[in-house]
């Protein structure tokens, strides 16, 4: 009996078919493309970062030495018990052979650089009368006296690199004494009394438009309505020491921008490398489509489109090499070829089912090399 001859519907891959694909395409970039703004975006902020960081600098203007030195000796009345008039430091003195306490004071200032220097200094004495309760524990202060021993000096030194001073003070210790005797005994208290007496030497200069001043304070302790007396000193330790100007200034961090241009480049890099994958893909898939559409065209009455895909197993599955020796088997057997797609637009199978006979030409899109 003759076979009847199948003629089967026509079919072709359309635009939109095409435009599926290329959205297929960027959907397998969009790590890349995510990477390659993430580089971008760090390169940018490296470049803004490189150009914005502050750099702080500090230039020396002034290196100096400054050390000063506080002493003093106590001359005592006429007594049968000390051989010596004067009595030296760190000594405790009974309060009725203390006639004077003769205090030295000596300072000196010294830098690395001549310049022109302004100083000034003044001493203080301060008398000082503190309540005191039975168990000899210091209270609230009753009575603040000052006497101005030496006023406030002045004066500049030009074109030096030093600055000494040496000053000499007598101290009449029955004076102070007697005022607190009379001030405790007229109030009937109980009191803690000292004489507290203070040199203030201050340094002045003027160096690239920044002025700079030291101070330094030195002080001798006297007690007063106590028997015996301790006299103690306070003299600031030695100072070695820089005045800086500071400034702050922008600057380019060279590792920033090298990073950066490394990561434009990457980025570029990456972007070429993707950008040529997306074409050759469009131009493989364009030949795929054309290929396909040629074959279809050309092979209309023999060739049938299949939406589903034909199970093949249990099936001898005989491969073909070209479409042109799948024709030839069809022209024998006389069986309609199916044609269905096993991978999107990527991949199609073109089978002749001949009871457990199978002829199948794979069809597949031609990556360029």
């Amino acid at each position: 009996m003759k076979k009847k001859k199948v003629t089967p519907k026509k079919e072709k891959f359309n635009s939109d078919t095409f435009f599926k694909t290329k959205l297929d395409i960027k959907g397998h970039m969009v790590f890349n493309a995510f990477l390659i703004c993430l580089l971008f975006i760090g390169a940018i902020s490296l470049l803004v970062m490189a150009t914005n960081i502050q750099v702080d600098s500090r230039k020396s203007i002034i290196d100096y030495e400054e050390n000063s030195s506080v002493t003093y000796d106590v001359t005592v009345r006429k007594n049968n018990f000390y051989q010596s008039n004067t009595l030296g430091m760190n000594q405790l003195y009974p309060t009725t052979i203390i006639d004077k306490i003769n205090i030295h004071y000596k300072y000196n200032f010294k830098t690395e650089q001549l310049g022109d220097y302004q100083y000034k200094y003044f001493t203080v004495a301060d008398l000082v009368i503190n309540d005191q309760d039975i168990n000899h524990r210091q209270g609230e202060r009753l009575l603040t006296r000052s006497y101005q021993l030496e006023n406030t000096m002045t004066g500049k030194v030009i074109a030096s690199d030093n600055y000494s001073l040496e000053k000499d003070y007598v101290i009449d210790y029955a004076t102070y004494n007697t005022f607190v005797n009379k001030y405790r005994t007229t109030y009937a208290l109980i009191v803690d009394a000292y004489l507290k007496v203070s040199m203030h030497v201050a340094i002045v200069d003027e160096c690239d438009g920044k002025t700079v001043e030291l101070e330094k304070v030195m002080d001798v302790t006297i007690p007063l309505a106590t028997n015996p007396v301790k006299i103690t000193t306070n003299n600031p330790k030695d100072v070695k020491d820089s005045v800086y100007s500071e400034s702050s200034s922008m600057a380019h961090s060279y590792c920033f921008v090298a990073f950066a241009v490394l990561m434009f480049i990457a980025a570029i890099l990456l972007f070429v490398q993707e950008f040529r994958k997306v074409m050759k893909s469009e131009r493989a898939q364009t030949r795929y489509i054309n290929k396909l559409n040629r074959i279809l065209s050309a092979n209309n009455e023999v060739i049938v489109r299949v939406k589903n895909k034909i199970n093949l197993a249990n099936h001898n599955i005989i491969e073909v090499e070209s479409i042109e020796e799948l024709l030839d088997a069809q022209n024998e057997l006389r069986i309609p070829i199916a044609y269905f797609e096993t991978k999107s637009n990527k991949e199609g199978y073109f089978v002749i089912v001949n009871g457990k006979e199978v002829w199948r030409y794979i069809f597949r899109v031609e990556e360029e090399k």
